[in-house]
């Protein structure tokens, strides 16, 4: 019996959580992240679509199976230069209140500012526009 409840005394000293484990995982996603070689938006360069950026980083995202608040952390790592900078001002100054940074809040504030509403619209309009053969993209 004694030796039983030493076994199981071991058991679950082996099972507790290692102190750096979160700290082990986030580094193992980080580096997984990157050896799949996802885009990287520097956010000066006008020939690169932000959206085309967020589309590709979510697919490698999604495919690795990462949560909605991990996702902006690691796609905030793809960013570099001006892009990075605007990361870091705008996650610095979000409100406390304003709780994690999820893929929905980081995308809306990245296509705020990279991709804004009058540049989407113009896209949507040469969309509507656009001809193919003699016919429009509605026929």
């Amino acid at each position: 019996m004694v030796q039983a409840q030493a076994m199981m005394a071991q058991a679950n000293r082996d099972v507790a959580p290692r102190p750096h484990q979160q700290v082990t995982t986030t580094a193992s996603r980080l580096r997984y992240f990157t050896r799949i070689n996802p885009p990287i938006f520097y956010g000066s360069k006008v020939d690169k679509d932000p959206q085309e950026f967020l589309d590709e980083v979510y697919k490698v995202l999604y495919a690795m199976g990462v949560s909605s608040s991990k996702n902006a952390e690691l796609a905030s790592y793809q960013l570099k230069d001006m892009a990075q900078t605007w990361y870091v001002q705008w996650r610095d100054n979000r409100p406390l209140r304003g709780g994690l940074v999820t893929w929905k809040i980081f995308k809306a504030a990245f296509l705020y500012l990279f991709f804004p509403r009058e540049i989407r619209e113009k896209k949507v309009t040469e969309f509507i526009n656009l001809h193919q053969g003699g016919k429009s993209v509605h026929e």
